[in-house]
């Protein structure tokens, strides 16, 4: 069995017996009536019955679905426009050349001046008929333009839910194929950024999608510099990192998390160790994260040490381990500020707690300052 599934005269609405303006309800009624009488259980053998089964499964999934309904509703709108436009243009040729006589013999064809009122008829008839294409390819490119969207948008949303129950592959895949349908989705490469910053740890990728994202936002939000300023600090690209962490405090002074990566890529990549000591302290005044503030610490604690302040040092690492005490590193850094405050004795006894819980770097500190 044919079936033109998107004709004006024979379509979904038809196949079940309801009208365009049809409720979720009737829609449901209508399938299970018919799907009762055609089914193949109460058919066997007739190939029909279970052509025409299968149609109806089909336009029952297509019109309960909001989305593909909405769909498939702007593509049979597009065929009464296009059918519209069609008859429009046959009814003005049948009354334009409804007294047209009989085509004149060859001399009078080739020998007989033309008028010129005639010709401008000639030429009015090809504005006419190009500007009815151009209207039927002007709608159409709307229409590709508004289901693309519609597409798109669905996507997007569908992707959300799977990231909120941790389907993060198909959440990847509905993002890539939201911005396939509309790629000035900035929302989308945000939202895939994260996905390949945090879960897929593709970080060139990701920097990428937050390229796309800046790109596309007319105001970009101080959350998609901070994670593009995450993913070059893990591609080595350290003064772009702290470039656009910058850019993401000075967008939102309140982002302490970017204070926090900021402080880190200071101390560590860029040696500029006031500045990041200023981050540092900024993130332990109001970040209430505790296994971020056990870093931020230790980062500040080290960044103390590296300027000679070995008190202020102690300090941080001391606060660190009342949160975390079994922290092999953590013990292994306070040892060494140990040294540096000539306190050889208690520098052991936190080397000997850093090599118990297995930090491998603590047993040249023990063979160096207490064997």
């Amino acid at each position: 069995m044919y079936l033109n599934l998107y004709s004006l005269e024979q379509n979904f609405y038809t196949l079940l017996g309801i009208t365009p303006a049809a409720t979720q309800q009737e829609i449901k009624q209508a399938y299970k009536k018919l799907a009762l009488q055609y089914h193949p259980d109460k058919n066997p053998g007739n190939t029909l019955a279970e052509d025409r089964f299968k149609l109806i499964n089909t336009a029952y999934q297509t019109l309960s679905n909001p989305g593909k309904r909405a769909r498939y509703d702007l593509k049979l709108q597009y065929l009464r426009e296009r059918q519209r436009m069609m008859q429009q243009q046959q009814a003005y040729y049948q009354e334009r050349y409804r007294y047209t006589r009989e085509p004149a013999p060859v001399s009078e064809r080739y020998y007989r001046p033309i008028r010129t009122d005639e010709r401008k008829f000639v030429r009015k008839d090809a504005y006419i008929t190009l500007a009815l294409v151009g209207g039927i390819v002007l709608f159409s490119l709307l229409l590709k333009v508004v289901m693309d969207h519609i597409a798109s948008e669905d996507n997007y949303k569908t992707a959300l839910t799977y990231i909120a129950d941790g389907k993060y592959s198909s959440a990847h895949s509905l993002l890539t194929d939201a911005i396939h349908f509309k790629p000035g989705h900035s929302e989308a490469y945000k939202e895939r950024g994260k996905l390949e910053l945090n879960v897929f740890e593709d970080y060139e990728a990701a920097l990428q999608d937050f390229n796309q994202a800046i790109a596309h936002e007319k105001e970009p939000s101080a959350e998609v510099y901070f994670m593009r300023g995450v993913s070059r600090q893990h591609l080595a690209s350290y003064l772009q990192a702290e470039e656009d962490l910058t850019r993401a405090i000075n967008l939102n002074e309140r982002l302490w998390e970017a204070y926090l990566a900021r402080g880190e890529v200071r101390l560590f990549y860029l040696k500029k160790y006031k500045p990041a000591l200023s981050d540092l302290s900024t993130y332990l005044r109001y970040s209430e994260n505790e296994q971020k503030r056990i870093d931020a610490l230790t980062y500040r604690g080290f960044g103390y040490y590296k300027i000679k302040a070995f008190k202020l040092s102690e300090h941080d690492y001391r606060r660190a381990l009342a949160l975390d005490e079994d922290n092999g590193r953590l013990n292994w850094l306070m040892g060494r500020t140990k040294i540096e405050l000539q306190e050889p004795d208690s520098a052991c006894i936190y080397f000997n707690k850093a090599n118990d819980v297995g930090y491998s770097a603590a047993i040249l500190e023990l063979r160096a300052n207490c064997y």
